[in-house]
């Protein structure tokens, strides 16, 4: 993962936290499921990629 991954990853986790943030209870699901999964993928996969490029293949 480079640079402007892991920044474009930032991104889209900040944007979808302030959805969740600004959000009431009335947001559709078909907003809210999405951006929660950004909010729980993106970090795995950006901590996985990181694991997966530093550690394993040294």
């Amino acid at each position: 993962m480079n640079r402007t991954e892991l920044f474009l990853a930032l991104i889209v986790f900040l944007l979808a936290a302030l959805i969740y943030e600004t959000g009431d209870g009335t947001t559709p699901e078909f907003i809210v499921i999405p951006v929660l999964l950004i909010l729980f993928v993106i970090p795995i996969y950006a901590i996985g990629a990181l694991i997966i490029e530093n550690v394993i293949n040294g």
